[in-house]
C-alpha cells in the first residue's frame, strides 16, 4: 500500500483551498473597505488626545478645543500610572 499519491493529494488540495480563501478574503476586505465612510477633512479625533514631546510642546500653537497639548514626562518619577 503506497501512501505518497495520497499525501500529495492532501496537500495539493490545501495548496489550493488556501489561495482560494486568501483571494475570497481579500475580496471581501476591498467590499468592505468601500462601504467604509470616508473622514471629513479637518476633523479633530473625539476619544484621542494627541500627545508632544516638550521640544513640541513649546513650539506649538494650542489646539483646538482650549486645552493645550499634555506633554509626556521625561523622568522616572514624574511618570503617569
Amino acid at each position: 500500500m503506497d501512501i505518497v499519491p495520497y499525501l500529495s493529494a492532501v496537500i495539493l488540495i490545501s495548496t489550493i483551498a488556501t489561495i482560494a480563501l486568501a483571494v475570497l478574503s481579500y475580496a471581501a476586505f476591498k467590499l468592505r473597505d468601500k462601504r467604509r465612510p470616508k473622514a471629513k477633512a479637518g476633523e479633530t479625533p473625539v476619544f484621542f488626545h494627541r500627545y508632544r514631546l516638550p521640544e513640541q510642546v513649546d513650539a506649538a500653537p494650542a489646539e483646538p478645543g482650549g486645552e493645550g497639548a499634555d506633554p509626556v514626562p521625561t523622568s522616572p518619577e514624574g511618570s503617569r500610572s
